[in-house]
């Protein structure tokens, strides 16, 4: 028998053990043999597609997360596989196999394992590579759908380079087995477990840089975030590992010196099983919650934005039609009677129409970004004209007082531009200057938001009155806006209305429909890229608990069995590794889970807007994945533990 049959027969022998491993990388390989198929389809390499171009950038993305990832995931199977089979390894040394050998078979058994998983990856791909293309037609509106078709290039690519990463990487765990000794080998699984130990001094330096992070996080405006990423991430990268390594003995021997409930009945062996292997899961509680951060944040910012997308654009954009004519007195942009034929003839349905006039203002206002008072260009309306248009709204509406006065702005970075209570000076164009107290500025769109209309500023009717005699039709400006029903679906008569729109004036019309339709379709297409490579990473992760479980199985059935002969029953025998597992699989969840919490109260502090509901989708959906995932591997480990044992 050489090494080649005994590869072989080792990988059928150890078939359980290497499942989750071998179907992770068949996933792995099958999304990115799809997304290559995509990137060099003929449709796509020939221009036949709008937007082609921006999905394979946005694909090649993903293409290189997922190959860094498979490195990582790789590289810590193949460490956990040798680890488990140290006490093998060491038999077969003694019978004389020399390292040579056996680093033969071990390459044998990781090239079959390889291969397999490249063949029927591909195979996977080729089977679902048209619900793909079906689904890219779709997401980017294409007429002519994308055809199905075997793209050689992406083929080639994804089995050669697969194939020299998983040689690669092979050949550089092979390097672990030169340095070991017999000795040590057969001692690997004997050496018993000492109480672990932890560092006070690490486990406060988690707490620090995990709170430190968190209010980072939930502290961040738009302006903030860009500065303030790096060292969340690299805080909460600290802080989680030594969370594990560190503050979880701490809690888990406290817990174990008091003698709580935590520690009675069935949970003493459990929790004490735990707590002397927490050194061995640290890494990998670890990495697991990291990746379960990563796919809640990602997946959960690109569905919240999606989720968030209509209430934003019609924030930014009031009105479905809107413009601003700088003087009052006439119609310079477009004339209300033409946007209103041409709506008719498109069967456009207008819901309401609102027409406001005001007067040109400056003031000094705290600028977000240079952190400075900067002069500033705004336009003041009447309390009574922004509550006709906030009722329109279905906003709160405004109550102010003679000398009281606020700003409307819907693209707040996150600091107004005056404080509440604050003394503003504000500058009329007829050489006015008037002292208001501000109120809390209001970040909903009311008008159209470009240029100085952007900025409004609201005082009482009888102060607008007054200053309204001293300034001439012809030098304020009229803000115009149409609401239409099912606005979202008026892309052509919004890009009818825009060509007949002086080219000059463009910038004082604005339409809402094409640029949501635009954003709309970004997002979902990258909602759905993204929803692939978190089920790669979803299912790697799995893949590296269930490593976990099967490489320590062996010592898990000699506990069972000794456990068994004292007179413990079947039900407390499954209770303690159902405990067991379920620590393993929810505790990374829940670290996780906190961590992407963080994440959605930074996003939901940029959009200014509560995204709770969103984020429950989100989590319980991941939560539902988990528990199923969880209860099969349970199953299965369940089986492979009792089988052979009476029970």
């Amino acid at each position: 028998m050489n090494m080649k049959v005994i590869a072989r027969k080792n990988v059928q022998g150890n078939l359980q053990r290497y499942l989750a491993y071998f179907l992770s990388c068949v996933f792995t390989v099958s999304v990115f043999f799809i997304f290559s198929s995509f990137i060099y389809h003929p449709d796509v390499t020939e221009d036949k597609i709008y937007g082609g171009e921006t999905v394979k950038i946005c694909l090649y993305a993903a293409e290189v997360i997922i190959i860094v990832f498979a490195i990582f995931f790789i590289l810590y199977s193949n460490s956990a596989f040798l680890q488990a089979r140290k006490k093998e390894f060491g038999l077969l040394s003694l019978f004389g196999t020399s390292k040579r050998q056996l680093k033969k078979m071990i390459y044998y058994e990781q090239t079959i394992i390889s291969v397999l998983s490249i063949a029927t990856g591909i195979g996977i791909g080729l089977l679902f590579s048209k619900l793909f293309f079906m689904a890219m037609t779709a997401m980017m509106d294409v007429k002519a759908p994308i055809s199905f078709t075997v793209v050689p290039k992406a083929l080639i690519i994804t089995a050669v380079g697969f194939i020299i990463l998983f040689q690669t990487l092979t050949i550089l765990s092979l390097t672990r087995i030169r340095k070991l000794e017999i000795i040590d080998l057969l001692k690997a699984a004997k050496q018993p477990k000492d109480m672990p130990v932890y560092s006070k001094w690490l486990t406060v330096l988690s707490l620090i840089c995990l709170a430190g992070c968190y209010t980072l996080a939930a502290t961040a405006s738009i302006i903030d975030i860009i500065f303030r990423v790096f060292p969340i991430l690299i805080l909460v990268l600290i802080g989680t590992y030594f969370l594990f390594t560190q503050s979880s003995v701490a809690i888990f021997r406290s817990l174990y010196k008091h003698k709580t409930s935590f520690y009675r009945g069935t949970n003493l062996i459990t929790r004490s099983n735990i707590m002397f292997h927490l050194k061995d899961y640290a890494r990998m509680l670890f990495l697991t919650s990291i990746i379960t951060a990563v796919i809640l944040t990602a997946t959960g910012v690109i569905y919240m934005f999606y989720a968030d997308l209509q209430k934003q654009v019609e924030t930014s954009t009031p009105q479905a039609i809107g413009w601003v004519e700088k003087d009052a007195s006439t119609y310079h942009v477009i004339k209300p009677e033409e946007v209103e034929t041409a709506l008719k003839d498109a069967k456009a349905e207008i819901s309401y129409q609102i027409e406001v006039t005001g007067l040109p203002v400056s003031f000094q206002a705290k600028d977000s970004v240079m952190r400075k008072r900067v002069e500033t260009n705004g336009l003041m309306i009447s309390e009574e004209s922004f509550n006709k248009a906030a009722k329109k709204k279905n906003l709160p509406l405004a109550h102010l007082k003679k000398g009281e006065a606020f700003i409307s702005y819907p693209f707040s970075m996150g600091r107004p531009l005056f404080e509440s209570g604050e003394t503003a000076t504000i500058n009329t164009k007829a050489g006015k200057r008037l002292t208001f107290i501000m109120g809390k500025e209001r970040n909903q769109g009311i008008l159209f938001s470009m240029g100085n209309a952007s900025k409004l500023v609201i005082v009482d009717q009888n102060t607008y009155v007054e200053q309204a005699k001293h300034v001439p039709l012809n030098k304020q400006t009229r803000v115009i806006g149409y609401e239409l029903h099912h606005w979202e679906n008026e892309v052509q008569v919004s890009k009818k209305l825009e060509n007949m729109v002086p080219k000059k004036l463009k910038n004082s019309f604005q339409v809402r429909a094409p640029g949501y339709q635009i954003m709309k379709q970004a997002t979902s297409l990258t909602l759905f890229i993204g929803l692939f490579i978190s089920l790669v990473f979803f299912v790697v992760q799995g893949s590296l608990m269930y490593l976990r479980l099967f490489t320590e199985i062996e010592d898990t059935r000699i506990q069972v069995f000794a456990l068994r002969r004292i007179g413990m029953t079947k039900k407390e025998i499954r209770a303690i590794l159902g405990k067991q597992m379920g620590f393993l699989f929810f505790i990374p969840f829940v670290v996780g889970t906190i961590h992407a919490g963080f994440a959605y109260k930074a996003l939901s502090n940029m959009l200014n807007s509560n995204l709770l509901f969103s984020a429950v989708i989100v989590i319980g959906i991941y939560f539902a994945f988990q528990t199923v995932y969880y209860l099969l591997t349970r199953k299965i480990y369940e089986r492979a533990v009792l089988r052979n044992i009476d029970m």
